[in-house]
């Protein structure tokens, strides 16, 4: 079913045929739809040194293509048939260079082989194993003058980021706390065993010694000794970096803790997506994880009431679900339970089968991918579900990255009819990162937004016979360039949807130099605000996101219970230099966005993916899950949950049950105007939120200083009525279904969280 390049030429000793493509992968650029994905650090300059030492070339540190280089697969290749060729991978390429080396071959050789051995230790998670490696590649280049001025600077920077990647390994990976890896280091995170990032200070310095302009290595440096504990005051005032403006908060909403760990969510994953929703209809948010690693489940963590969950994979029918680096919810049968669909292929040279589990209802899944006709592969970490013809049955969006997107019609008997071309909406064939679902102009068909790693993003409207029109520039829509994830919502309280959609354009310099409010050569992210359906207006720059975050996972909630939306960006890409906070910004009044990262303590340094934000405890606070991890096994982390401290504002959460429209709602409008002597209005749509992560489609509606609301109207698209309903008492959860008279008061009993 599958195939791999061999792994060594028939001659051990020619650097020129054994692992071509492994070896050509170690230096960023190479020529194959994987090295997209791995940013090229900025040129430093070379001006001569004391040793005449070129500087660090912009190497493959975490093997992630160096494996895609030698990989291969048939695009019918089953998900055992992908565990079976991904596990070991990078363990199974060291024994065939072990073998090349045995034949003696040149110094050049050796080297650029040992240097692949090296790359392939830190991929598998052995960074002591690779520190030694290059141990051996700095006495080759201390004997070989040519090796000296090429390469030995890189070779100094690439030990100090494997002992880095040990301190990381020994004391955040292996020894968690609930404070481990997040910025500001608090006292207990510090590490206690240390000889990692000694490491990692001693080589770091090495090489500024000889390159001091070099911000990425001084900002690993300082990083470095944050873990010791040691910043500022052990830091050479040569490369010292102050944090003063991240650290800085015009707002202070409380601290959020980290309890993954004591809520029994916390595995080790490669980067994966993240959904929150309630899967068994008892009322309690569960989790659900995927992970990238071809080799690695899904996981469903069901929420226990008590303040755990516990994990359900194996007895849900899930521990056969390998890969997919996001997932996302549906009731795609209307049958009243959440269903789960995993596309997979996203980044990687050879697409893969996506998957639609249906829920049974009585905690299993089953996969009916092929019955329903979705098991086409394809490239994607992309799809989102809405009715757009409005006949009740959810339609599935497949963002493609490596042909046409796909669109697939339900056609209500549990199978769909793919219908992209005729509907208008394959795309520009090229990378499309990130999908959104957006009723802009409120006529309640939803038109659909486009997110391109090349090229602008795309907006499509719905003309209400099952086709669509091109409208991106008529309305005004000219970016980002490099984008990723995104998503619809109101972020102003107008009424009409607006977009924000991600740039990924980013260098570890230009985050830094965001960090310390410098400008950035990076282009940037877009959030696009909807003038009343008849154009967007980019006010990126006025909102302060026009920063470089190099922001992958994504979602937004309102996590203040202010009445406007927030937002929080999981950061990061492959390669282990990118140790960079993840983001979160408060959203001030509608207007603009302030980072309060470092005051509620949720900048974790590890890389960021599928986003989710809900109320999994029930007392009205919005509260943050993220899966995190890097690309390859050696990168891996822990899924995290943010426990929200709570306002002391008051909420209102909303679960709608569809009769006429699609059952979970989704596409409905939710406008609630408070009680009190000065009422101000938010709006809601049902959705999941973010391309990059699922939100509950239950909607937490943050009611400020208002202890009612006076009125609150329910827009269902399909048959085209409102509900209202009138003074409602704030910090309770109802559920209104489709044509109903009243409410219905739920049982919103809180959990006791963790202390």
């Amino acid at each position: 079913m599958f195939t791999t390049f061999r792994t060594c030429a028939r001659s051990p000793f020619s650097v020129g045929a054994i692992c071509l493509l492994l070896l050509a992968a170690l230096i960023v650029g190479s020529v194959f739809v994987f090295s997209n994905w791995l940013a090229h650090p900025p040129p430093v300059e070379k001006k001569p040194t004391t040793l005449g030492d070129e500087p660090r070339k912009p190497l493959d540190t975490s093997g992630i293509a160096s494996i895609m280089s030698v990989l291969k697969w048939s695009p019918d290749a089953t998900l055992d048939d992908l565990g079976n060729l991904w596990r070991d991978a990078g363990h199974r390429n060291i024994k065939a260079l072990d073998k090349m080396l045995l034949g003696a071959p040149s110094a050049h050789d050796q080297f650029r082989l040992l240097l692949a051995k090296a790359v392939l230790y830190n991929y598998e998670g052995d960074p002591q194993r690779a520190y030694d490696v290059l141990q051996q590649l700095r006495h080759l280049t201390g004997a070989n003058t040519v090796l000296a001025r090429e390469w030995r600077a890189t070779v100094i920077f690439y030990q100090g980021l494997s002992g880095l990647r040990l301190g990381e390994n020994e004391n955040c990976v292996m020894c968690r706390g609930e404070s481990s890896c997040i910025l500001p280091i608090a006292q207990e995170a510090i590490h206690a065993n240390p000889k990692g990032s000694r490491l990692a200070i001693a080589h770091f310095t090495e090489y500024l010694q000889q390159f001091p302009e070099d911000l990425e290595v001084r900002w690993l440096l300082n990083i470095a000794h944050m873990t010791l504990g040691e910043h500022p005051h052990k830091v050479d005032a040569r490369y010292f970096i102050a944090l003063d403006h991240y650290y800085r908060s015009e707002f202070d909403i409380g601290r959020f803790r980290e309890i993954g760990d004591q809520v029994g969510v916390h595995r080790l994953n490669w980067a994966g997506g993240a959904i929150m929703e309630d899967f068994d209809n008892d009322g309690l948010l569960d989790i659900v994880v995927t992970s990238s690693d071809p080799a690695q489940a899904m996981a469903y963590f069901r929420n226990k009431g008590d303040g755990t969950f516990e994990d359900r994979t194996e007895a849900a029918g899930l521990a056969k679900q390998f890969g997919g680096l996001n997932c996302v919810q549906t009731d795609y049968n209307n049958d009243g339970t959440m269903d789960i669909f995993i596309p997979r292929g996203g980044w990687w040279a050879y697409p893969m089968r996506p998957t639609l589990l249906k829920n049974n209802g009585d905690g299993t899944f089953t996969d009916v991918t092929r019955e329903a006709g979705l098991l086409d592969p394809t490239n994607s970490a992309s799809a989102q579900w809405a009715d757009f013809d409005n006949d009740g049955f959810l339609d599935l969006f497949i963002g493609n990255e490596t042909g046409a997107n796909r669109l697939y019609r339900n056609k209500g008997d549990g199978t769909f009819e793919e219908v992209a071309a005729k509907a208008g909406v394959q795309g520009t064939g090229k990378m499309c990162k990130g999908c959104a679902w957006i009723d802009f102009d409120n006529d309640g068909y939803p038109d659909l937004f486009l997110n391109y790693w090349e090229g602008t993003a795309q907006l499509f409207r719905n003309n209400r016979n099952g086709t669509f029109t091109d409208c991106t520039r008529p309305m005004g829509i000219n970016g980002p360039q490099k984008g990723f994830s995104c998503w619809a919502w109101d972020f102003d309280n107008d009424g009409f949807l607006d977009i924000f959609a991600t740039s990924f354009d980013r260098t570890l310099e230009d985050v830094v130099k965001g960090l310390l409010a410098l400008p950035h050569a990076r282009h940037p992210n877009k959030l696009y605000r909807n003038l009343g359906g008849k154009g967007f207006q980019d006010v990126t720059r006025e909102a302060g996101l026009d920063g470089c975050f190099a922001p992958m996972g994504s979602n937004f909630g309102d996590f203040d219970n202010d009445g406007f939306l927030d937002m929080y960006l999981g950061t990061g890409e492959p390669i282990l230099s990118m140790l960079v906070p993840n983001r979160l910004f408060k959203n001030v009044g509608g207007k603009r966005f302030a980072e309060i990262t470092a005051a509620t303590g949720t900048g974790h340094l590890q890389k960021g993916h599928g986003v989710a934000c809900g109320d999994w405890d029930r007392d009205g606070n919005v509260d943050i899950f993220i899966q995190t991890g890097g690309t390859v096994p050696g990168d891996r982390y822990h899924n995290l949950l943010f426990q929200n401290p709570g306002q002391g504002n008051h909420w209102l959460t909303v679960k709608l049950i569809g009769k006429k429209t699609n059952r979970p709602a989704i596409g409905a409008r939710i406008k609630a105007v408070t009680a009190g002597a000065t009422p101000f209005t938010v709006h809601r749509h049902v959705s999941s939120g973010s391309s990059f992560g699922a939100n509950p489609l239950q909607q937490t509606i943050g009611l400020a200083k208002a202890d009612r609301v006076a009125r609150l109207e329910i827009y269902w698209p399909t048959s085209g009525t409102t509900q209202i309903f009138h003074d409602i008492p704030a910090d309770q959860a109802i559920e209104i279904t489709e044509f109903a008279a009243d409410y219905r008061q739920l049982d919103w009993t809180p959990i006791r969280a963790p202390k």
